[in-house]
C-alpha cells in the first residue's frame, strides 16, 4: 500500500541545479522634508492642505508679519521719512511706562474696554431674551436688532455727530422738551461727558452681536428642562438661573473673548465721534495714542512699543478667558 506524502514547495532551482536565494529586501530611505510633504500631499488630506494654506498665508501676510515689524521697531529709533533704525534696547519701553499721556490713555481704555463689555452683555443678554419670547412682530423685530450691528462706523459717528451736537442736536432737544434738563449739556464737547457718549453709541452699535449668539444658544435649550423646573414648582428667577443661565455662561464667555479684543482695539468709533480725541485729548485710548505718538510725535519706536504691551496684555486676558471657558465646561460635563 503506498503512502502520499505532503512535501512543501521548494525553492525555485537556477540552470545549474542550485536554489537561488529570495532577492534583498530594499533599504529604507530616510524620511526627508520633501518625502514627507509629498506623503502628506497624497489622499484624501491634499484637498484639506490646500484649502487650509490660503488662510495660513493671509494669516501670516496681515497678522504675523506686522507683529514681527512691531516688535522689531520697539527696540530701535525709526525715522519716518528715511526708514533708518537704530537699536536702543529697552528704551522705548521703559519711555512708554513712564510718560503721563500715555498712562492717562491706558487708564481711559480700561474703563472703555470693562464699560464697553459690561453694558454690552447686559443689553445683548436681555434683547435675546426678549426675541426668544413668542411675540407677535418678532421677526421683524429680531431683523431690526440686526441693524445698529450693519451700519457702517463711519455713518453711525455722523449720525450720532448730529444727534448730539449742543445747539442743533435732537438728544437736547428732547431732553429740554421733557424737562430732563434746563440748558443743553456738551455730549462731545464736554471733557467730563464725551467718554460716556462715545461708550453708548458704541454700546448701540456693538450689542447685537451678543443678541445673536445668546439668541441662537436660547433657541437650542430643550423645553422639557423649563418645563421640568416648572413642575417642580421653581418660578422664572429658578427657570433662569438652573437653566438659561448656565446655558449661555459658554457662549458668553466665547463672545467676550472676542468683543474684549476688538473693543480694546477699537479705532474708528473713538476717532470719529470725537473728531480725533475730544478736547484736550479727554477721549484717547491706547489705540489712539499709538496713533498720536507714531505720526504726531513721530515716535515710532515708542508707539510699536505700546502696541506691543496692549498685544501681551490681551493675550493674558484672553488665558484668562480660555481658562473660565474650560471651567464652564467641566461644570457643564
Amino acid at each position: 500500500m503506498t503512502t502520499n506524502s505532503l512535501s512543501t514547495p521548494s525553492a525555485p532551482s537556477g540552470p545549474s541545479g542550485r536554489t537561488s536565494a529570495p532577492p534583498p529586501s530594499p533599504r529604507a530611505k530616510p524620511h526627508t522634508l520633501r518625502s514627507r510633504l509629498q506623503l502628506a500631499l497624497k489622499g484624501e488630506k491634499s484637498l484639506a492642505y490646500l484649502l487650509v494654506i490660503p488662510a495660513f498665508l493671509l494669516v501670516g501676510f496681515f497678522a504675523v508679519y506686522p507683529f514681527v515689524i512691531a516688535l522689531w521697531n520697539s527696540f530701535s529709533s525709526v525715522d519716518l521719512f528715511t526708514g533708518q533704525r537704530t537699536f536702543v534696547g529697552l528704551d522705548n519701553f521703559i519711555a512708554v511706562v513712564q510718560d503721563p499721556f500715555v498712562l492717562a490713555a491706558t487708564w481711559r481704555s480700561v474703563l472703555w474696554t470693562v464699560s464697553n463689555m459690561v453694558l454690552q452683555v447686559i443689553v445683548g443678554v436681555l434683547v435675546a431674551m426678549l426675541l426668544n419670547v413668542n411675540l407677535r412682530g418678532q421677526r421683524f423685530a429680531r431683523t431690526l436688532v440686526l441693524v445698529p450691528y450693519m451700519v457702517p462706523a463711519i455713518v453711525a459717528a455722523l449720525i450720532f455727530q448730529y444727534m448730539f451736537n449742543d445747539v442743533t442736536g435732537v438728544v437736547n432737544y428732547l431732553m429740554q422738551s421733557t424737562g430732563l434738563i434746563d440748558d443743553p449739556l456738551g455730549w462731545l464737547s464736554n471733557p467730563d461727558l464725551i467718554m460716556t457718549t462715545v461708550v453708548l453709541v458704541n454700546v448701540w452699535k456693538y450689542s447685537p452681536f451678543f443678541t445673536i449668539i445668546v439668541l441662537a444658544r436660547l433657541q437650542s435649550v430643550p423645553k422639557d428642562l423649563y418645563e421640568a423646573v416648572s413642575i417642580d414648582g421653581g418660578s422664572w428667577y429658578h427657570r433662569f438661573t438652573t437653566v438659561t443661565l448656565p446655558s449661555i455662561i459658554p457662549v458668553v464667555l466665547a463672545g467676550s473673548l472676542f468683543r474684549t479684543i476688538w473693543t480694546a482695539y477699537d479705532f474708528d468709533i473713538p476717532y470719529l465721534l470725537t473728531g480725533g480725541g475730544g478736547p484736550s485729548g479727554s477721549a484717547i485710548t491706547v489705540p489712539l495714542a499709538i496713533r498720536s505718538l507714531a505720526f504726531e510725535a513721530q515716535e515710532y519706536g515708542q508707539a510699536s512699543a505700546l502696541a506691543i504691551y496692549a498685544s501681551l496684555l490681551l493675550a493674558l486676558l484672553a488665558a484668562y478667558y480660555l481658562w473660565q471657558m474650560r471651567k464652564s465646561d467641566r461644570r457643564m460635563g
